[in-house]
């Protein structure tokens, strides 16, 4: 099998595995309320939002905070999904050729989804009431994740681009 038959497989099937959590992570929190309590960074905000979605419910009737520890359980199999199918569009991205580049948006893929777990084991603490400085700890790693997510996709545009 060809480099680029190999790595169009590879990508689809990850593809499909990422859908396929995505889907069961839709339980009524929206992106951007997740992104804004990943970004809380101070324990005072984190704390409110907490104390909030106790209380709140969503569509299913379970509580906000319930569907966020859902959601961060799933998330860890979504990170396997990200990371891989990543790394394969880089591959394709680069070609042959310049697999050395993609190896490097690989390691970048790999540290983002290694900010990811951390990140997530933040939020599962959290949510049990452990706050301390996990909230800085989170919006960090959060911020580091999504940084190096941006970086590899533009990288990875680029190199389509020059192909």
């Amino acid at each position: 099998m060809s480099f680029t038959n190999k790595n169009l497989l590879l990508a689809g099937l990850f593809l499909l595995f990422f859908l396929f959590i995505g889907k069961k992570m839709r339980t009524g929190l929206s992106f951007s309320e997740v992104v804004g309590f990943e970004f809380s960074y101070f324990k005072k905000t984190t704390e409110t939002t907490v104390g909030t979605w106790k209380t709140d419910t969503v569509a299913s009737g379970e509580t906000k905070l319930a569907a966020l520890e859902k959601n961060t359980r799933l998330d860890f199999f979504y990170i396997i999904g990200y990371v891989f199918l990543g790394i394969f569009i880089a591959r394709l991205a680069a070609g042959e050729s310049r697999i050395a580049t993609a190896n490097t948006i690989a390691i970048l893929l790999l540290i983002a989804g290694l900010c990811d777990v951390v990140e997530n084991l933040q939020i599962l603490q959290i949510i049990r009431g452990n706050f301390g400085l996990r909230p800085m700890v989170m919006s960090l790693c959060a911020a580091v994740k999504f940084g190096l997510l941006a970086v590899s996709l533009v990288w990875a545009v680029v190199l389509f681009a020059k192909r």
